[in-house]
C-alpha cells in the first residue's frame, strides 16, 4: 500500500459511504446522481492512494468470473487461507473498494462498469474468501453479480453467482461459525470495529438477500416448488431478524399462499394468509425496518 495517511483514508471511505446513501429525491431534479458521482470520486481518490494491486496468480481474470459459475458451482470447496500480512491487507482493502465502486456504477444504471468492478473485487479476494475478514464482501459480491444478471435476464449465470454465495455461507456456517467483519471495517480503527453481535445481525441479513433473489431466480426458471421453499425460508428469517417492510412482507406471503392452495396444502395456505394479514396490520404504524436498497447489504 502507498504511503498514504490513514487517517485520510478512512474519512474518505466514510465521506463515500455516507454520499453513497443519499437518496435519490434529495439531489438536485436535473442531477438526480450527484450524490453517487460525488461518491465515486472519493472511492476513486482512495483507490489511488492505496497503490496498485500487486500482480499475482489469483488476481488475474480467470474464465469463472465473467461468466457466473464460481468454484462451488463446481463442486469446489473453498480452503480457508488467512487475509495476513500487508499484501493480504492491501488486496482486501483494494477488493472492498471495487465492491463500492461497482455498485456505485450499478446505482448509476451503468451496468458493465459495475460488472468489471464486481469482478475485480472478487479476484483480489479468491483465495481468502473463506477468511473471517472476506466471507462476507465475496458473498455480497456475488450476490450484486447474481442480481446484474438477473436484470440481464441472463438467469443461468444469476443462478450460479447466487448459488455459490448460499454455498459459500453454508460452509464458512459449518466450518467457522465466528461472525464475520462487515466490509466497512476494513476502513475503522480497532475502537471503531463493531461487535459481535452487530457483525451477526449484517451477515445474516445478506445471507437472507441472497436467499430472496435465489427466490426469484428459481420461479423464473419455473422451479416452483424451490422457489416457494426460498420464499418461506426469506420471510420466516425477515421476521427472525425483524428486518421487514409490512407491506412487502404482508404481499410476498399472500402470494406464497396461493402456491400452498394450488397444492392443496390448506393449513400452510391459511397460516400464509394470517400471517400476512397480521404484519400487514403494522403497514404506516411503524417505521420501515429493511433498507430497500437490497444491494447495500
Amino acid at each position: 500500500m502507498a504511503d498514504a495517511p490513514w487517517v485520510e483514508l478512512r474519512e474518505k471511505f466514510q465521506a463515500a459511504l455516507a454520499l453513497s446513501r443519499v437518496e435519490l429525491h434529495k439531489n438536485p431534479e436535473k442531477e438526480p446522481y450527484k450524490s453517487k458521482y460525488h461518491a465515486r470520486a472519493l472511492l476513486e481518490e482512495v483507490k489511488a492512494l492505496l497503490g496498485p494491486a500487486p500482480e499475482d496468480e489469483d488476481d488475474r481474470p480467470q474464465a469463472e468470473d465473467s461468466l457466473g459459475t464460481g468454484d462451488h458451482t463446481l463442486g469446489l470447496p473453498a480452503e480457508l487461507v488467512e487475509a495476513e500480512g500487508p499484501i493480504a491487507l492491501g488486496a482486501v482493502r483494494r477488493a472492498v473498494i471495487e465492491f463500492h465502486l461497482g455498485v456505485n456504477h450499478i446505482d448509476t444504471e451503468e451496468l458493465s462498469a459495475g460488472e468489471e468492478h464486481l469482478v475485480k473485487c472478487l479476484r483480489l479476494l479468491r483465495k481468502y474468501r473463506m477468511s473471517q475478514d472476506c466471507v462476507s464482501l465475496y458473498i455480497q459480491a456475488q450476490n450484486n453479480l447474481g442480481i446484474l444478471w438477473s436484470e440481464r435476464e441472463e438467469i443461468e449465470s444469476a443462478q450460479a453467482y447466487l448459488e455459490s454465495s448460499e454455498a459459500l455461507y453454508n460452509q464458512y456456517m459449518k466450518e467457522i461459525g465466528s461472525p464475520p467483519l462487515d466490509p466497512t471495517e476494513h476502513f475503522l480503527s480497532e475502537e471503531e470495529k463493531l461487535a459481535e453481535q452487530e457483525r451477526s445481525k449484517r451477515f445474516e441479513k445478506v445471507y437472507t438477500h441472497n436467499l430472496y433473489y435465489l427466490a426469484q431466480v428459481y420461479q423464473h426458471m419455473e422451479m416452483f416448488e424451490k422457489a416457494a421453499h426460498y420464499c418461506h425460508s426469506t420471510l420466516k428469517r425477515q421476521l427472525e431478524h425483524n428486518a421487514y417492510h409490512p407491506m412487502e412482507w404482508a404481499i410476498n406471503a399472500a402470494t406464497l399462499s396461493q402456491f400452498y392452495i394450488n397444492k392443496q396444502c390448506f393449513m400452510e395456505a391459511r397460516h400464509c394468509l394470517s400471517a400476512a394479514n397480521v404484519i400487514f396490520g403494522q403497514t404506516g404504524k411503524i417505521s420501515t425496518m429493511e433498507d430497500r436498497q437490497h444491494r447495500r447489504a
